[in-house]
C-alpha cells in the first residue's frame, strides 16, 4: 500500500503577521445535567474549573423555562410570580467555577406572557422537560419596551445589587452581590421571536440604560445573533451610533456559528448528507463563515471602530440534531475538535476577540454533538481536550508569523499550519490535520532540533499525548489539534 507524502511545513519566525487580541473560553446555558441532583454535578463544574478560561458566558435559556425565567406568569393586582430557587443554584456554582476570573452574563429568555399569543404558553412543572416551543408570539404587548426592561433590571438587581423591588412595591432579598465583565442582551433574537434590526437596537437601548447605574464598571454585548442567517441589516442597523440613545455604549457585539451536514431537514436523519462527507462540508463552511467575518469586519470598522466582536458560539452539528437517541458516530467527536481547533486560529488571524466553543454540556435531544462533555459520566471529551489544549498553549499578545504547508506552487490542503511567538518567550506551531488519516509533517525553518508535541486527536485519549521531537518529521492523529513547542 502506497504511504500518503509527508506534507512540509515551512515557518519564517523572524516575519511577524498578526497580534492575537483573541480569548479563547465556552458557555454554558441551564442544562439539566448541570443542576445540584444530577450525578455529573460535581464532575462538571469542576470540568468547567479547571479549563481556566475568562469570559466563561452563562446562559439560561428558553428551552427549559423553569430553570431560566424567573417570572413565569404575569403579576397580578395582589402577587407576582417571581421565583430563584431553580436558578440560583446554577448562578452559584457557575460563579464559583469561574473562580474570580470575568464572566459574562446572558440572562436571555423574555417571558413567554410579554408577547401576545393566541393561548398563553403552557409550561410543564418538571424542570428538566424541554419546551421548544415556549418562544412563540412576534408582538410585544408593551411596545415601549419598559416591561422587558423592568424585568431585565430585576433579575439583574438580584443578582447584583442584592434585591429588587417587584411590580407591587414589594422588596425581594437575595444577598447575591456578584460582578459580571459583560452583560449579554438576549440571545438569537433574530430566530423564535423574529425581532427586528430596529426593534432589537431599541430593546438594546432599553436594557442597558435601566441595568447601566447597577455597576458601572459592567459592559454590554448586542445581537448575539444565530448561525441560522448573517442577515447583514443587523450590523448595519446596530453598529451605527445613531440609530442609539445618546450615550448608550456598543461595547461589544456578537453572533455565532455551527458547521452542519443537515442539508435537508435538521430534525430528521433521512436526506442528510452521510458521514463520509462530513468532514468536507464543514470544513468548506468553515472556509465560508471565514469569510463572512471578513465582511462583517468591514462593517465594524466603518461604523464602531472600537465596539469588540464576540463569536461567542462556534462549534458542529450533526445531522438529526433533536433525535433522543442519537447516531453520531464515534470519529465525529476529533473531527468536530479539528474543525474548532481550525476555526479558531482562522479567527485569530482574522483579529477577532472572543471565541466561544460551544456549548459546555448538551445531551440527548439537546442538540448532543455540541457538548464538551460526556452527558452520562461528565467526563471531558476530544471537543473539550482540543479546547484546553489551545488554552494551555496560546492567548492575546502572542505573534503570529509567516507560515506555509506544502511547497509554494502548491499549499498542502491536508494540514493547517500556524507558527507563534507567545507572549512567554517560546515558540510554538499550532498543527491541524483536517483528514481523519495519520499525516507525516516535516518542518522546516530556523527550528530548534529539540521540541515537544502534544495532541488530541482521533486516538481518544483522555490527555494529550506527548513526544520529545528530535527529528523534523514526526506524525499527526487523524483529526489531530496538535502543539510543537520550541
Amino acid at each position: 500500500m502506497t504511504q500518503p507524502l509527508p506534507c512540509p511545513v515551512q515557518v519564517d519566525w523572524t516575519t511577524t503577521t498578526s497580534t492575537s487580541r483573541t480569548t479563547l473560553t465556552t458557555h454554558l446555558w441551564t442544562a439539566p445535567p448541570l443542576r445540584r441532583d444530577s450525578p455529573i454535578h460535581d464532575k462538571a463544574f469542576d470540568a468547567l474549573r479547571t479549563l481556566d478560561a475568562d469570559l466563561v458566558r452563562f446562559l439560561p435559556w428558553f428551552s427549559h423555562p423553569r430553570l431560566a425565567v424567573a417570572e413565569l406568569m404575569p403579576p397580578t393586582e395582589s402577587e407576582t410570580s417571581w421565583n430563584f430557587d431553580l436558578l440560583d443554584p446554577m448562578v452559584e456554582d457557575f460563579v464559583a467555577a469561574a473562580d474570580g476570573r470575568p464572566i459574562v452574563a446572558n440572562f436571555a429568555t423574555i417571558p413567554a406572557w410579554m408577547f401576545r399569543t393566541a393561548e398563553p404558553v403552557a409550561v410543564s412543572a418538571d424542570p428538566n422537560e424541554i419546551h421548544w416551543g415556549y418562544e412563540e408570539g412576534t408582538e410585544l404587548r408593551d411596545p415601549t419596551l419598559n416591561e422587558i426592561a423592568d424585568y431585565f433590571y430585576r433579575v439583574a438587581s438580584w443578582y447584583i445589587a442584592g434585591g429588587f423591588t417587584d411590580e407591587l412595591g414589594r422588596w425581594h432579598e437575595s444577598g447575591h452581590r456578584y460582578r459580571f465583565a459583560y452583560w449579554e442582551v438576549l440571545c438569537e433574537p433574530d430566530l423564535n421571536h423574529r425581532i427586528s434590526p430596529e426593534l432589537y437596537t431599541r430593546l438594546y437601548d432599553a436594557v442597558v440604560e435601566r441595568l447601566r447605574p447597577l455597576d458601572p464598571e459592567m459592559k454590554f454585548i448586542g445581537l448575539s445573533l444565530s448561525h441560522v442567517h448573517h442577515d447583514p441589516e443587523y450590523f448595519w442597523h446596530f453598529l451605527d451610533a445613531a440609530n442609539h440613545r445618546a450615550g448608550i455604549p456598543i461595547d461589544a457585539f456578537s453572533y455565532h456559528f455551527y458547521a452542519s451536514p443537515e442539508i435537508v431537514n435538521p430534525f430528521a436523519a433521512e436526506g442528510n448528507a452521510p458521514y463520509s462527507s462530513w468532514r468536507d462540508i464543514f470544513f468548506a463552511q468553515a472556509d465560508g463563515f471565514v469569510e463572512q467575518v471578513r465582511y462583517i469586519e468591514s462593517v465594524r470598522r466603518r461604523l464602531a471602530p472600537d465596539t469588540r466582536t464576540f463569536i461567542n458560539e462556534l462549534g458542529t452539528f450533526p445531522a438529526d440534531v433533536m433525535n433522543p437517541e442519537p447516531d453520531i458516530p464515534e470519529e465525529y467527536w476529533a473531527l468536530s475538535a479539528a474543525v474548532q481547533s481550525y476555526l479558531w486560529a482562522r479567527l485569530v488571524d482574522v483579529g477577532i476577540d472572543l471565541v466561544g466553543i460551544a456549548e459546555f454540556m448538551d445531551y440527548p435531544g439537546m442538540i448532543p454533538g455540541t457538548t464538551l462533555l460526556d452527558w452520562e459520566t461528565g467526563t471531558p471529551n476530544l471537543r473539550y481536550r482540543a479546547l484546553a489544549l489551545l488554552l494551555e498553549h496560546f492567548g492575546p499578545g502572542d505573534q503570529l508569523v509567516t507560515t506555509a504547508t506544502g511547497v509554494p506552487v502548491m499549499p498542502d490542503s491536508r494540514v493547517y499550519a500556524q507558527g507563534f511567538r507567545t507572549a512567554s518567550g517560546s515558540r510554538k506551531i499550532l498543527l491541524v490535520n483536517k483528514t481523519g488519516s495519520p499525516i507525516t509533517v516535516a518542518i522546516s525553518g530556523d527550528t530548534p532540533a529539540i521540541g515537544h508535541l502534544a495532541q488530541i486527536g482521533a486516538a481518544g485519549t483522555d490527555a494529550p499525548s506527548t513526544a520529545t521531537l528530535s527529528e523534523p518529521s514526526f506524525v499527526l492523529d487523524g483529526f489531530a489539534t496538535a502543539v510543537v513547542t520550541y
